[in-house]
């Protein structure tokens, strides 16, 4: 028999060792790495962006498997294939081999076969982790991920603001490397359930998600959201490192900073989204993130230090509460067979990250050595490719309001003394659900106070809840 609970914290430790290599393919370690290997902005964008166009392969994911002969073979090798890659990044530092396209291939080829191994491990992480615990699982997983990521965070700061970039890149390399293999034998330790690992009867089906009213919501917020994402993501750090030089170690810090403040607030999403639904929480989170750019935007040399300080804080709240609550919510609305709806799920996400790598990258270059002046201040023209990507956000965020999904409503109890005047209706579809609404739901606002239960009823319907508790307290409410 099959010990789930033994997956369960092998997978805990894989997502430890994979983000100790993971780490230094993101943010201002890799823009370093890939400056050091003559990357230009568009490249950069690529190269960042590419993990997330290579999840639109995942509709190959079940020939894959076949071809493979069980879930459990494909995912090892894809594994082992994908991760493997990184051995050969020490060799081409110490030599000196400081070609932008082998980078670019190996991200390539990275993402490729890591897809796979996403798709894989979502499918087996929906069998073996109950729906009532996964926010409490995923944000345990999420909290030790961010432990190890935190370490490895101010070790590669630390390479970094060596005198001798060269060996500091190096030392970085080894330990990617190291991490990477350590992460992919973890993986081989996976079991699936009794008849998980399988090879599955049917295709994919591309079509049947689009097909799903409220799962084709979801999937136009997927797009708007990965390419407001994927838009201005990998100008963030270059930002830091490329233009404004600033010092790897202080960005190591923000960077802990960051890790600390998300370990603190990831189960608290995470109980959060199990108690008021995945769609709340990641709305909220979203929000937040819109700070963000518009920080960026107002950076400069003469304040970064307090504006990065500012942003590691909130953007730990955003992304932990988007982290937990966007995996939850693609599992919530998946049905079966889910391998078709994780799939539709990655090929809109990529397709957005394509658009969005190529608009952003060619903006980038053009705008790189360009510097404007508004009201007799200085801007980098990089900064205005942040000014879009906040109102891209803000943008996503509306998008959100018409994926159906649970939402708990929040009750604020005895808050007004004044019930009668100042609210009549204490029930809020946490948070700003004002969004959602649509023309007939206004129209039976204004409607008169005889039709009130009316608009109740109504709204429930077009807002999906669990309403045992709005009968409990059903007699509270009424004023």
């Amino acid at each position: 028999m099959v010990n789930n609970k033994k997956t369960l914290t092998i997978s805990i430790f894989e997502a430890g060792s994979y983000n100790a290599f993971y780490i230094a393919t993101q943010g201002f370690i890799f823009t370093t790495l890939a400056i050091y290997f003559n990357s230009s902005p568009f490249f950069i964008s690529i190269m960042f962006s590419f993990p997330i166009i290579a999840q639109m392969f995942q509709i190959f994911s079940s020939q894959i498997t076949k071809m493979y002969g069980s879930r459990k073979r494909s995912l090892i090798i894809n594994a082992f294939i994908s991760r493997s890659l990184f051995v050969v990044l020490p060799f081409l530092i110490y030599f000196e081999v400081k070609n932008p396209y082998i980078l670019l291939i190996m991200i390539i080829l990275f993402s490729l076969f890591g897809t796979f191994v996403g798709n894989t491990w979502t499918v087996l992480m929906k069998e073996v982790v109950p729906i009532e615990r996964r926010g409490r699982y995923f944000s345990l997983r999420n909290i030790f991920s961010s432990i190890t990521g935190m370490v490895m965070t101010f070790v590669y700061s630390k390479f970094l603001d060596s005198p001798n970039l060269k060996m500091g890149l190096l030392w970085v390399s080894i330990f990617m490397a190291a991490f990477s293999l350590l992460s992919a034998f973890l993986l081989m330790k996976h079991e699936f359930p009794e008849g998980g690992d399988k090879i599955p009867k049917v295709n994919i089906s591309i079509s049947k998600p689009f097909k799903d009213k409220s799962f084709k919501d979801y999937l136009i917020f997927i797009f708007i959201w990965n390419l407001a994402i994927e838009f201005s993501r990998p100008y963030f750090s270059y930002y830091e490192v490329g233009i404004l030089n600033i010092n790897p170690t202080y960005l190591g810090y923000i960077s802990i900073l960051n890790s600390i403040i998300a370990i603190m607030v990831y189960l608290f999403f995470g109980t959060m989204a199990d108690k008021f639904g995945s769609k709340n929480v990641l709305t909220l989170g979203i929000f937040i993130s819109t700070f963000s750019p518009l920080m960026y935007f107002l950076m400069g040399l003469n304040n970064y230090r307090s504006v990065l300080f500012i942003n590691a804080i909130l953007s730990a709240f955003a992304w932990s509460a988007i982290n937990i609550a966007i995996f939850n919510l693609l599992l919530e609305l998946s049905k079966e067979p889910s391998e078709s709806y994780i799939a539709a799920n990655a090929l809109v996400g990529g397709i957005a990250a394509i658009i969005a790598s190529l608009i952003g990258g060619t903006l980038g270059n053009y705008l790189k050595n360009i510097q404007i002046n508004l009201l007799g201040d200085s801007y980098y023209g990089i900064q205005l490719i942040f000014i879009i990507g906040f109102i891209m956000r803000i943008i996503a965020v509306m998008f959100l309001s018409n994926v159906e999904a649970v939402q708990r409503p929040m009750r604020y109890k005895e808050v007004f003394s004044f019930e009668g005047v100042l609210s009549k209706r204490r029930e809020i579809n946490m948070p700003f659900e004002w969004f959602r609404r649509s023309k007939k739901l206004n129209d039976q606002v204004n409607k008169s106070e005889n039709n009130y239960e009316a608009l109740e009823i109504t709204a429930s319907d077009s807002t999906p809840q669990l309403n045992s508790y709005e009968e409990e307290k059903s007699n509270e409410e009424k004023v």
